[in-house]
């Protein structure tokens, strides 16, 4: 897997072209737009319909070599038709293309957190001219799904998207760019216009027109002149759920503001909007440094979570059957009944979660499974804030009749070597003869506290 192959994937399943500079048989080296239509992964060669971005033509072209593709980024904001039939194929056939995706469940994980990156950003409106003669009155008859571009205004377009894809290939984080789309539902407040749902705009670049994504976009927050405001502003709680079915109540959902707030003005013709958001964090930027890791020859780049969350470290598991599993509570849910079972069956298990989903209390009881399996533990971190509070999660319960006793002590990056901790052999005899249910430690006169700065 590599940043070109990505791509490739990337272009397949979300329908879009692909900017690439190819180098043909005489070493001349051409730029191109590509929309694929198939791929043959035995041969790794595409079918494509390109676009040359001098003439501005549209060709098919077969038996594209994706080995004399140099670099390849995907033109965000195009559209091209998606061969559904090819992606049930590497779906279903997962081995026909290990050599291309080798690992096609993280890719379609890492587009997805992708897109969820940018979405939870609160959009705004900005006052971005994507196309120069298109503005209001373009869309006054607005019927159709599409508007036709001049041949101008589509020259223009592909010059300003080969500029951004120009940026990226150049490895720069993505600025904040604009989505041209379609007002379905505005609200004009006295700070601004709030853009409560809207359609995306699309470049089809074969027809030389603008297309409108069916599905729209719902902005349940927006940002008006440095100001965030909610739809619970706006609307009442009881309507909330209209939202969900926006396409089905957008007369509703119309209605019940203008009820609910008869000062302002609710305004659903169909003009256009450039609508920005800042992320703080360029997901796409990352994971093509991460690629970049993955190529590098010496192998020592990528570091063991990247290498084992890319699947290049899945190892058969140390045993068939399951651990016995010891908890010390009983605050499990089955994601982290799992992760526990991996931790023990496997090398080396990567658990990863945002704030508050119970990692903590994963770690509290893959810690206690293992004790009472006779494994050995060590607990490491880069400071001593997870430390504590794995302690803290440890320490006995109030309500506990007969709490275990264990060993442990904490290792640091002190002068004074620390002193190995005694065995806890009489402890887990002692633990396995206990009719409690629950585990839990207490902490000894022998145990170290965890250094500062460790």
């Amino acid at each position: 897997m590599n940043n070109i192959t990505r791509s490739i994937f990337r272009a397949i399943h979300e329908g879009r072209w692909l900017s690439i500079e190819y180098k043909n048989q005489q070493t001349q080296q051409t730029k191109y737009w590509v929309a694929i239509r198939g791929l043959n992964p035995r041969t790794r060669t595409l079918n494509v319909d390109g676009l040359h971005l001098g003439k501005l033509s549209v060709q098919a072209l077969d038996h594209i070599s994706i080995d004399r593709i140099q670099t390849a980024e995907v033109v965000d904001g195009s559209w091209c038709p998606v061969n559904q039939t090819l992606i049930d194929d590497i779906r279903d056939n997962p081995g026909r293309y290990a050599a291309l995706f080798d690992n096609a469940a993280n890719l379609r994980v890492l587009d997805y957190l992708a897109a969820c990156n940018r979405l939870d950003a609160t959009p705004y409106q900005s006052n971005y001219s994507l196309i120069h003669q298109i503005d209001a009155d373009c869309f006054a008859d607005y019927k159709e799904d599409t508007l036709e571009l001049t041949d101008d205004q589509f020259r223009e377009l592909v010059g300003r998207f080969q500029r951004r894809v120009e940026d990226r290939r150049q490895n720069a984080a993505r600025p904040s760019l604009p989505t041209l789309g379609l007002n379905l539902i505005s609200i004009d407040t006295r700070q601004g216009l709030y853009v409560l749902a809207y359609r995306p705009l699309r470049l089809d670049v074969k027809k030389r027109a603008l297309r409108a994504e069916p599905e729209p976009v719902i902005c349940r927050e927006f940002t008006v002149n440095g100001s965030k405001l909610s739809i619970h502003q706006f609307l009442d709680a009881d309507d909330y759920t209209l939202l969900d079915e926006f396409t089905k109540h957008a007369e509703t959902i119309k209605d019940r503001i203008t009820r609910s707030n008869p000062r302002v003005r609710v305004d659903d013709l169909p003009y256009l909007v450039a609508i920005s958001r800042d992320c703080p964090v360029d997901l796409e930027h990352e994971y093509r440094g991460i690629l970049a890791m993955f190529e590098d020859p010496s192998g020592e780049t990528a570091t063991a979570p990247l290498r084992a969350f890319f699947g290049e470290m899945t190892a058969k598991p140390r045993r068939r059957k399951s651990y016995p599993l010891a908890l010390l509570n009983n605050k499990v849910n089955l994601d982290q009944l799992l992760a526990i079972n991996n931790a023990m069956r496997y090398p080396l298990a990567y658990v990863q979660g945002p704030p508050g989903t119970g990692k903590t209390n994963t770690i509290v009881n893959t810690l206690t499974t293992a004790f009472f399996n006779e494994r050995t533990v060590l607990f490491s971190a880069t400071t001593t804030i997870p430390l504590t509070a794995l302690w803290k999660s440890c320490r006995p319960s109030p309500t506990t009749a007969r709490p275990c006793r264990s060993r442990s002590c904490a290792l640091a990056t002190t002068r004074k070597p620390p002193r190995p901790c005694a065995p806890s052999t009489s402890c887990l005899s002692s633990a396995k003869k206990s009719p409690c249910r629950s585990v839990c430690w207490t902490k000894t006169t022998r145990t170290a506290r965890p250094a500062p700065n460790s």
